[in-house]
């Protein structure tokens, strides 16, 4: 197997983790959503619904930019770690600024952005993340 071939089959598995981990998140904020609807207004639902939507696009720069790192490192085993801090700032970044947005500009519920972020974040307790896993070395 070639070099090439292995990447490309490691962004397939890299893409479907994120595609279910988004799916994940998805559910449980529109989940939530639904409940706050039913319990609250529509107002507090939406907030909720802006801030999973918040931990969604961090998931997906943070991801973009995991996925440079691999793609730029071809050649060795490793992960380009510059990259992976580029990834992590500017998914800080971009978090940050949307919470700035939805609370100072747009004027949602403060708590119910917040309560929407974790229960997103939280998606990854039932996910396995995007983490590269590894086997266990076999022993004997």
């Amino acid at each position: 197997m070639s070099n090439t071939n292995g990447v490309r089959s490691r962004n397939n598995g890299f893409a479907a983790t994120i595609r279910r981990l988004s799916l994940t998140q998805l559910a449980f904020v529109l989940m939530a959503a639904l409940v706050a609807f039913l319990q609250r207004d529509g107002g507090y639902a939406l907030a909720l619904m802006f801030g999973g939507l918040i931990s969604l696009a961090g998931t997906w720069v943070h991801a973009w930019r995991v996925q440079i790192a691999t793609e730029e490192n071809e050649g060795g085993p490793g992960i380009d770690s510059s990259e992976l801090i580029k990834g992590s700032v500017l998914k800080f970044t971009v978090v940050i600024a949307l919470f700035a947005l939805g609370m100072a500009v747009i004027k949602l519920e403060p708590l119910a952005i917040v309560i929407g972020f974790v229960i997103a974040q939280m998606s990854f307790l039932f996910t396995r993340g995007y983490a590269a896993r590894r086997k266990p070395a076999q022993r004997g």
